[in-house]
């Protein structure tokens, strides 16, 4: 008897253990996740500037120019290997807005059935 409650106290505390580090871990990736995604948006924002200024008639041809349009065309398209850890934020985002949207239009909906 003794050596069962030994076991299910065991049990629990590496159950307990496992909880907590799957939590810590899940909240480490979803950090990861959201500064993936700014970092993402900074650099399509500076190519997108980058290609603004090289298409100007002054820089059109320079080849600096032509040099780091090129070099953040590549440094963008390795970030989009990341793409699936940068959507995780944004899907529990969705998430979280389509279940505030639900409530919202529940809560709604229970108004106008009172009226």
């Amino acid at each position: 008897m003794i050596e069962l409650a030994v076991l299910l106290a065991i049990s629990l505390a590496i159950n307990i253990f496992l909880a907590w580090y799957t939590r810590s871990t899940l909240s480490n990736l979803l950090y990861l996740s959201e500064n993936l995604g700014s970092l993402h948006d900074l650099v399509f924002g500076f190519g997108a500037h980058l290609k603004t200024v090289y298409e100007l008639e002054r820089f059109y041809g320079d080849p600096t120019s032509t040099s780091l349009l090129e070099h953040s065309n590549a440094v963008r398209e390795e970030l989009e290997s990341y793409a699936d850890i940068m959507m995780l934020s944004e899907q529990i985002d969705g998430e979280e807005e389509n279940e505030e949207e639900e409530n919202d239009e529940e809560v709604e909906g229970g108004g106008e059935e009172e009226a």
